[in-house]
């Protein structure tokens, strides 16, 4: 048996929770912050959507026979093709850096990390018991890591450089003093 899950099925998931976020922050948040809120939901869903969809389940004789271990790319080999996987969660260490009181460039090498080692835990998952299409691959790991050290210090450069009072700050959760 051969299915594919589309991504549509995200699209109500994303609007409860688009919902549920503004209404309970209805009052303690300004309209840049919401608008902060609202654009970090709008980027999560959007790498679910990229590392997970379309979600192909392959069982029987369309599954994939090979071993557990073939079924990760250990290869440290990088081209172009990684660019995709640097810019995919450069905007998760600007939003880190926007919505939390304490930053430090340990805590987004390791918030980069754990998100990126979750995805390429569950892609294995999913690609060995139910056949689907994506695989775990180390050097996705590392760009996506890589990816958040990089928009981190981009984050932290441009709110060095900016001027107390500048447009950019309203969109921050906290006040700059914090970070």
């Amino acid at each position: 048996m051969q299915f594919t899950i589309s991504g549509l099925v995200l699209i109500p998931l994303f609007l409860v929770t688009c919902y549920l976020i503004l209404r309970y922050n209805a009052a303690q948040l300004s309209l840049f912050q919401k608008i902060t809120v609202g654009a970090f939901v709008f980027y999560s869903f959007a790498v679910l959507y990229l590392a997970f969809f379309p979600f192909q389940i392959q069982t029987g004789v369309y599954a994939n026979q090979s071993d557990w271990l073939s079924r990760i790319n250990f290869s440290l080999a990088a081209d172009l093709s990684i660019l995709p996987n640097l810019i995919m969660l450069a905007p998760l260490a600007v939003f880190y850096y926007l919505m939390a009181n304490k930053t430090s460039i340990f805590r987004a090498v390791l918030l980069g990390f754990s998100v990126s080692f979750s995805i390429e835990v569950l892609q294995f998952l999913s690609n060995y018991f139910l056949g689907g299409w994506r695989g775990a691959d180390v050097v996705d790991l590392i760009a996506n890591t890589v990816g958040a050290l990089l928009g981190y210090l981009l984050s932290r450069f441009l709110f060095t450089v900016l001027p107390e009072r500048s447009f950019l700050r309203k969109f921050m959760l906290h006040s700059p003093s914090e970070s």
